[in-house]
């Protein structure tokens, strides 16, 4: 398990009170557990966007650059995506 830091964040009552009644249907740990998830998913969102940009970065100077003999497809399958 990967080791794990304690955030503390001000909130607005209104989202504590959103968070407090969402957190009835999702998860026993309460609203803390809550907020982690979604912090912890908007994460992992952003870490897929930029490693999709790095992606489309190589395969643009791939596509840029045919003299290197490389076909991006074989680097990376999903190289129609990002033409």
């Amino acid at each position: 398990m990967a080791p794990t830091q304690t955030l503390s964040v001000r909130l607005t009552a209104e989202t504590r009170d959103v968070l407090t009644k969402a957190a009835h249907s999702h998860d026993t740990a309460g609203a803390s557990a809550l907020a982690r998830d979604i912090l912890e998913e908007w994460v992992r969102r952003v870490r897929l966007l930029e490693t999709r940009e790095g992606m489309r970065k190589a395969v643009s100077f791939l596509l840029e650059h045919p003299d290197w003999g490389d076909d991006p497809a074989g680097f990376f399958p999903q190289v129609n995506d990002f033409k």
